[in-house]
């Protein structure tokens, strides 16, 4: 059928029934464009229309569509250099794919049908060029499939063809296959608002600037025309155009002026009657009015809403999409090979770097970048040697989930040797040397961060560095926490050997070492994050406070010291007091200095299983949450019965 014309439904009707093909009438006049120009008109002139049309397809159009082949049920790779892919990424002469799918989706969203021609070059190449839905129809066969694409000419007949020629799509209709455009369905509510907007014109372009009227007495002098005509004339002065807006006329012959509760000026700005089309178009769009400025949202729900955009609200759009093109285009270029057009959502969805350096590494239990590849996305110049993926010696396969992930139990001679009594000295003392060590480790990490962040000081730099040796420099953090929460663990085990099992006889300080080793990860973990929130933040401000924000990072040693020593040796108290067979602990407040709750906890006896009023084990516990732990000085005392 292509390259036949007809200069109407009949005479197209006629031909496709001599062919075999029975006719409906498809729902829009073929002859007959006011339709498409009443919703074009709509999208133009309608700000709620064309606010929330252009965000979907802003947003639809920028998620770029990729090609991949399917080697096996679990082996996919992505094909870049195939006709199928290049015709994607380069649709036509001069015409980038956003821009193309901009328009098709502006179609689709207006019209509910879109239609893209699959041009065949000289050179035996394709492109993709859009065919506006305002000049084309679909023809259904009588049972809503579509028979032929009629494309209105300048020469003011349609030209029909093949639909095997085109990528084409439409919603749903009654009857044909033209779908049915929102803009009817919307066609009241925005009714409404354009007399709204005529009325609020007229009332601005007529009314006066005050809303009052002038009362004359009527006593007062008769007027005769001049009186009357210069009187008028001041008057129009003081409304729109004349001049004196904003200004109070000068009344004579004893004249007053009343003001009128009628309407005032801020009744007519029908900014709730905005939002409300707003919100209305918005949802019949299926898009969350607070993206689009139709209510106010709070920043959780907003980041909520962004994170379903692409799942719920666009994701239909986008599976359309995609579909489509697996079903019309990629077999006709695929040449035997199992490919498959896909959107790439990721892109759109993908957090800061740090954050996909976690989940990553998570996910696939060891780290995910060469050497090579970080210093290319931080646009450095590359260096011999680093094409080799660096695997930390903490990660192994079958060991830990994540090189973020809790450290085995140490190695012989990771850790020093158990220590006896005379070993270690006070609590007090080895947690204020811990804290001197902390704060002496941390200041030379903000120091070394300051040095490479001079020129970086943007968030997102902020993210590139931080992230480039984020892994050591949390693993060389844990292990100092963990060397001296051994030594920590062991005051508070000697504390109570040395009164119930002198001897140690069943007890031993490496069995503790894989609890510490989590904990001093968990310690490391929270520094770090807690560290790049404050630094994140002054990054939107200039180098000054990135520097400062490092500072902050030495003055938390002497919380996360003093909070780790107090839970270090609260649980190394109670690996001994179990080991030694005592059966119950009671909790010791420091006095008046301490928190109500472990004031009032003070002298409190458990079995020693169970867990204290707070939820805590012992004191330091992070299970009873950090309200409870952070700066806790308390002791326990355990007993073998009551």
């Amino acid at each position: 059928m292509a390259g036949r014309t007809f200069q109407s439904l009949g005479e197209l009707g006629s031909y496709l029934e001599a062919t075999g093909v029975r006719v409906v009438d498809p729902g829009y006049p073929l002859t007959d464009l006011a339709d498409d120009a009443n919703a074009y008109d709509v999208w133009r002139s309608q700000p709620s229309v064309r606010k929330v049309v252009d965000f979907v397809a802003r947003n639809v159009a920028s998620v770029p569509l990729h090609v991949y082949e399917r080697l096996t049920d679990v082996d996919r790779r992505r094909v870049v250099d195939h006709p199928l892919a290049q015709v994607l990424a380069s649709p036509a002469p001069r015409v980038v794919p956003y821009r193309l799918w901009h328009s098709v989706l502006v179609d689709w969203l207006i019209y509910d049908r879109w239609c893209v021609a699959k041009k065949i070059t000289d050179a035996g190449d394709m492109q993709l060029v859009r065919v506006p839905a305002r000049r084309m129809r679909f023809v259904d066969d009588g049972l809503d499939q579509v028979a032929a694409v009629a494309i209105w000419t300048r020469e003011g007949r349609y030209d029909e063809h093949d639909p095997a020629g085109f990528v084409y799509d439409h919603g749903y209709s009654q009857r044909g296959a033209n779908g049915t455009s929102p803009m009817e369905t919307l066609r009241d509510l925005l009714a409404e608002a354009r007399e709204a907007v005529e009325y609020r014109r007229a009332v601005w372009a007529n009314g006066a600037r005050v809303p009052a009227v002038i009362e004359r007495p009527g006593d007062a002098p008769a007027w005769d025309d001049t009186a009357r005509g210069r009187f008028v004339s001041s008057m129009r002065a003081f409304i729109r155009k004349g001049g004196r807006e904003g200004g109070v006329p000068v009344l004579e012959d004893g004249m007053t002026m009343k003001v009128v509760n009628a309407f005032s000026p801020r009744d007519t700005g029908d900014l709730e009657g905005r939002r409300l089309t707003d919100a209305e178009v918005a949802s019949a769009y299926h898009i969350a009015p607070e993206l689009v400025g139709a209510r106010e949202g709070t920043y959780s729900n907003i980041e909520a809403y962004r994170q379903m955009l692409y799942r719920d609200a666009l994701g239909p759009l986008i599976v359309a999409v995609e579909q489509v093109l697996n079903a019309m285009l990629t077999p006709e270029l695929a040449g035997g090979r199992k490919l498959y057009v896909e959107a790439n959502i990721e892109a759109k969805l993908r957090g800061s770097f740090e954050e996909q350096a976690r989940v990553l590494s998570s996910a696939v239990g060891a780290p995910w970048m060469l050497r090579s590849e970080a210093r290319a996305r931080a646009n450095l110049p590359a260096i011999p040697n680093a094409d080799e993926l660096v695997v930390p010696l903490n990660v192994t396969v079958g060991g830990l989930a994540s090189p973020r992930d809790t450290a085995p139990p140490p190695k012989a001679g990771r850790l020093a040797k158990a220590a006896r009594p005379e070993d270690l000295a006070t609590w007090a003392a080895e947690r204020d040397a811990f804290e001197r060590a902390l704060t002496h480790h941390l200041e030379g990490l903000a120091a070394e961060l300051a040095r490479r962040l001079d020129l970086k000081t943007t968030p997102e730099d902020l993210a590139v560095v931080w992230g480039q040796d984020q892994v050591e420099r949390e693993a060389a953090l844990a292990e100092l926490v963990l060397a001296w929460g051994y030594r920590l663990a062991q005051v508070g085990a000697w504390e109570v050997l040395s009164a119930w099992n002198p001897d140690a006889d069943g007890w031993s300080a490496e069995v503790m070492t894989a609890w510490l080793a989590k904990a001093a990860a968990t310690y490391a973990a929270e520094i770090e994050q807690a560290t790049y929130d404050k630094v994140a933040q002054a990054a939107e401000q200039d180098d000054q406070a990135i520097r400062e924000a490092l500072a902050g990072w030495a003055e938390i040693a002497a919380l996360h010291a003093l909070t780790g020593a107090t839970e270090f040796r609260g649980f190394g108290g109670h690996d001994a007091a179990k080991a030694s067979g005592l059966a119950r602990k009671t909790w010791h407040a420091r006095g008046r200095s301490s928190r109500p709750t472990h004031a009032a906890m003070s002298g409190t006896s458990v079995e020693i299983w169970d867990v204290f009023g707070n939820g805590a084990r012992w004191p330091g516990d992070r299970r009873a949450g950090a309200k409870e732990t952070a700066r806790c000085r308390c002791h326990l005392t355990y007993s073998r019965s009551e």
